[in-house]
C-alpha cells in the first residue's frame, strides 16, 4: 500500500567527511521533491543528545538512510549500534548506503540491511559510493581518488527518486538482501573473521607525545566520542582507529606510522579484485 505522507531521517556516521558528502546529496534532493527530512550525524555530540527520543516515532510511514564509511569490511560501530537499538517497525522502510575506499565494500551492506530487516523495517534500495580512502591522505594519488564526484551525486539522486517512486506506487516492492550479499564466498568468509578489534590489532597505533597543549580539538573532532582529555587525551575502547585525531590534530602532538599503509592498501585492493566503482540496488 502506498504511503499517504512519507516522512524521511537521514543518519550517518563520517569520520573523514565522504559519507556527509553523499548524505548531504540525499538530503538535498529529499528536499527537492517535497520532504523535510530529519538529519541526525552521529560524530555529533549535539545530535546524539536525547537521540533515543529523537528515533522513538520511526515505526510508521518513515524512510530511513543510513550511511556509513566501510571499515575492515563492515559499517562502523556507531551506526550498527544505533540500528541495534531502533525500536521495532511495524510500516517502515530503509536505504543503507555505504562509501568505500576502493579496496572493499564489504559485507557491510549485507549487515546492515539483514539487521534493519530483523527490526521490521523494509529495505528499499542501496548503494556503495567510491570515495577516496580515508587513510590515504598523506598520500599522491590514493585509492578512490577524486570520489565522490559528479557521476556518483547524479546516481545518488536517481535512487532518491527510484526508492520516493516505491514508497508511492500501490505496491511497495522490496529489495531482496541477497542483491546485497554480492560478494564472493571467499571474500565473504574472510570478512567475517574480520571486525574493528581485529584491524585494531594490525593497524598503526596512536601515540601521543608532549608538543600536546591540551586544547581539546581531537576530543571534538572523534566521531565515536572515544577521546577525554583529562586533562590530556585518553583513548577509549569506543575507538574505531579513524585516525581523525592524528590527521586534525592542531600541533600534529597525536601520531601514528602509516609509512607501510600505503602498500598495504594498494596490495589489498587487487587480492580483492572488487571493481572500483560506484553501484545502486534497487
Amino acid at each position: 500500500m502506498a504511503l499517504s505522507d512519507p516522512k524521511a531521517l537521514v543518519i550517518y556516521s563520517s569520520p573523514a567527511g565522504t559519507t556527509r558528502q553523499v548524505a548531504q546529496v540525499i538530503i538535498t534532493t529529499l528536499k527537492n521533491i517535497g520532504y523535510t527530512p530529519r538529519v541526525i550525524d552521529l560524530g555529533s555530540r549535539d545530535d546524539l543528545v536525547n537521540l533515543g527520543a529523537k528515533c522513538g516515532d520511526l515505526i510508521n510511514d518513515y524512510c530511513l538512510w543510513v550511511g556509513s564509511p566501510v571499515y575492515a569490511g563492515h559499517a562502523v560501530p556507531p551506526i550498527m549500534n544505533f540500528i541495534a537499538q531502533l525500536p521495532k517497525s511495524r510500516r517502515s522502510y530503509a536505504v543503507p548506503f555505504v562509501t568505500w575506499g576502493a579496496v572493499t565494500s564489504g559485507i557491510a551492506l549485507y549487515e546492515m540491511g539483514k539487521m534493519l530487516n530483523e527490526k521490521g523495517y523494509t529495505v528499499l534500495g542501496a548503494a556503495k559510493v567510491l570515495a577516496v580512502h580515508s587513510m590515504m591522505w598523506q598520500f599522491k594519488e590514493p585509492l578512490g581518488e577524486n570520489h565522490p564526484d559528479a557521476e556518483d551525486d547524479d546516481m545518488m539522486r536517481g535512487l532518491v527518486g527510484e526508492v520516493d517512486a516505491k514508497l508511492l506506487s500501490d505496491d511497495i516492492q522490496p529489495l531482496s538482501l541477497e542483491t546485497l550479499n554480492y560478494q564472493p564466498r571467499e571474500i565473504q568468509e574472510s570478512m567475517q573473521k574480520l571486525n574493528i578489534e581485529v584491524a585494531k590489532q594490525l593497524l598503526p597505533q596512536k601515540k601521543l607525545d608532549d608538543s600536546c597543549t591540551q586544547c581539546g580539538s581531537c576530543e571534538e573532532v572523534c566521531p565515536a566520542q572515544a577521546i577525554t582529555c583529562n586533562p590530556y587525551p585518553q583513548f577509549g575502547p569506543e575507538c574505531f582507529l579513524c585516525y581523525n585525531c592524528v590527521r586534525l590534530c592542531k600541533v600534529n602532538a597525536i601520531k601514528a606510522d602509516l609509512s607501510q599503509v600505503e602498500n598495504m592498501l594498494r596490495g589489498k585492493a587487487k587480492e580483492m579484485g572488487e571493481k572500483q566503482l560506484s553501484q545502486v540496488f534497487v
